[in-house]
């Protein structure tokens, strides 16, 4: 029996898919056109950084470095003095190490946002210990940073999360679909948003579906891919690093979706941007 329409459909499928990927781009592109291009310094108006590690030498460091540019910086030795200070002050971004005599650096996160803390949160992490900053990112932090790290790429870290941060001002007024858009590098079901927003299953499909037209796993894999292809426009980070820091389990897996939606691999798609800018 021939099946009849199947190639129209997978087309219709594709138009589909870029329409949701041409939609993302558009609502991020607005938000860089609507307002002036802020700098660093001045996204930071309304709160301080807070730098935690046990090691002095690198507190010091991280204070001459930022404050150097402008930026109000506190610290604190160690994971309870972090927690007390983020109930008394809104910080706009907290770096803060992962391996910490007492309350290491995953116990001390759980413990700041349970307090209410809404921080982006950046994990210092020591060599080898990227899986586990992984496994930090998942409970809430922003990214990680490896140690030992340049001024410049603390620098360049800080001011990506900033502007994210001004991008996430124009997220979808549906807060299923906005809790998406802001935490899909850490989510991997509708269980996730479900269980994070207090609502059914059901109602997380039916909002993504009626928002976006779209599936929660399509939806899911266009706001990664979006984090994605800017990290290849932006940075050198290695293919593995960028699926690592958009959420995906794989390189394999990274490279298969990122592929099918894109129509060329990772590396090829970032020698076409380098190429056209």
């Amino acid at each position: 029996m021939r099946l009849c329409g199947s190639a129209p459909i997978r087309h219709r499928r594709h138009n589909q898919l870029a329409r949701i990927d041409a939609a993302l781009t558009f609502r991020f592109m607005s938000a860089a056109t609507e307002q002036p291009q802020l700098t660093t310094a001045q996204l930071l108006d309304d709160g301080p950084i807070l730098v935690v590690d046990d090691d002095e030498a690198l507190r010091r460091l991280c204070t001459r470095v930022l404050a150097a540019r402008g930026y109000e910086v506190h610290t604190a030795c160690d994971g309870e003095e972090a927690v007390r200070k983020v109930q008394s002050h809104a910080y706009r971004v907290v770096l803060l190490d992962l391996k910490m005599p007492g309350m290491d650096g995953i116990e001390c996160l759980k413990q700041m946002k349970a307090r209410g803390c809404r921080a982006d949160v950046v994990m210092i992490t020591g060599y080898g210990n990227v899986p586990t900053a992984v496994e930090a990112m998942k409970v809430g932090a922003r990214d990680f940073i490896e140690k030992p790290f340049r001024p410049q790429d603390l620098h360049a870290m800080l001011e990506d999360i900033l502007q994210r941060q001004s991008r996430d001002a124009q997220l979808s007024t549906d807060p299923v679909v906005a809790f998406i858009q802001q935490h899909a590098v850490e989510i991997s079901s509708r269980k996730d948003v479900a269980d994070r927003l207090g609502v059914s299953l059901e109602r997380v499909s039916t909002r993504v579906q009626e928002e976006m037209n779209c599936s929660f796993r399509e939806f899911l894999h266009a706001c990664r891919l979006n984090l994605a292809k800017r990290l290849l426009e932006t940075t050198e980070l290695d293919i593995s690093e960028v699926s690592t820091r958009t959420g995906f389990q794989t390189v394999q897996h990274f490279s298969r979706v990122f592929s099918k939606r894109a129509g060329v691999s990772p590396k090829k798609y970032r020698l076409q941007s380098r190429a056209e800018s």
